[in-house]
């Protein structure tokens, strides 16, 4: 293929210049266009290893993700929801360690309509986090039935606060809408007047942020500059403009001292953000209307708060 193909111009060419038709050069030329129009038409050929090699891998990723694909769907969680704007309620809803099939909460039936302030108590951190997670879909090893209202309206706020390079105006932003719509209406939705957004960095006491880092707009690496604190105060500042229906605490008292706790939970509630805050420790009851205790082998109890 690499030579013998190239005797084919002069093959051609030969009789024409044997019969006084074209000049010897044209032998020459018609040579080396033939080379060129050969290489271009050669792309399969000459490059057959590294096609070879671009097709298995193709192959190899086709076949990983098939494979996911299938355990995805064998792990499709029996946890059934439905959206209930004004409650989270939980229907015989059992949550399992995901290794090791442990129960960790079994046949939990309770609602929490909006406006009350639930403190959920227990030794075991995973069943917590569990309970949290499953609310919002994220924790599959179980089955039963949980209302709640659209995801953007339940917001999670975790132990540790992430925050990414960003301006302070960029962090404090709203979520965007689960439902589909216009792109204006949903801009709309999510916009927060720099008055809001200073009234309440001002309520969490930590205002100085403004002046300390060049006020809204100015990008900062925040992990690297402020106390943990005043991270997870920053997070708090973003849950509270976007107003949530609900919020999950996640052992706030790991950053946050009691007064600093007791500010951020009146808060959630003069916005009226109904909360439910997981602890292992001691707390504030007052701040509270309902407690569930998680007893550690997969049994609760849900009571009034002194009840």
């Amino acid at each position: 293929y690499n030579w013998l193909i190239q005797i084919i111009p002069a093959l051609i060419i030969a009789p024409l210049f044997i019969n006084g038709k074209v000049e010897f050069g044209v032998i020459t030329q018609s040579a080396m266009a033939f080379t060129q129009l050969l290489g271009a038409f050669s792309l399969i050929v000459t490059q057959f290893q590294s096609i070879s090699s671009y097709a298995a891998v193709i192959s190899r990723l086709a076949s990983l993700t098939e494979a996911r694909e299938k355990e995805m769907q064998e792990r499709i969680s029996a946890i059934a929801f439905s959206k209930d704007p004004d409650r989270i309620d939980y229907r015989q809803l059992t949550l399992r360690s995901p290794r090791s099939g442990r129960v960790l909460i079994k046949e939990l039936t309770l609602a929490i309509p909006h406006g009350r302030r639930v403190l959920v108590l227990g030794q075991d951190k995973t069943a917590r986090t569990a309970l949290a997670y499953a609310t919002v879909g994220l924790w599959e090893a179980g089955d039963g039935h949980i209302a709640r209202p659209n995801l953007e309206k339940v917001l999670l706020l975790p132990e540790l606060p992430f925050l990414p390079p960003a301006t302070l105006r960029e962090l404090l932003l709203g979520p965007w809408p689960e439902e589909d719509g216009p792109v204006d209406r949903r801009l709309k939705d999510i916009q927060v007047s720099d008055e809001e957004m200073l009234k309440t960095l001002a309520g969490l006491k930590i205002e100085t942020l403004l002046t300390g880092f060049g006020g809204l707009d100015k990008r900062h690496h925040w992990e690297n500059s402020l106390p943990l604190a005043d991270q997870q105060l920053l997070v708090i500042a973003r849950l509270l403009l976007a107003r949530p229906r609900f919020a999950f605490l996640h052992r706030p008292s790991a950053t946050l001292n009691p007064a600093q706790i007791a500010i951020v939970l009146g808060m959630m509630h003069e916005h009226a953000i109904s909360y439910v805050t997981f602890e292992e420790g001691q707390v504030n009851f007052k701040l509270y209307d309902d407690v569930l205790e998680l007893q550690g082998n997969g049994d609760w109890t849900y009571k009034p708060v002194g009840g």
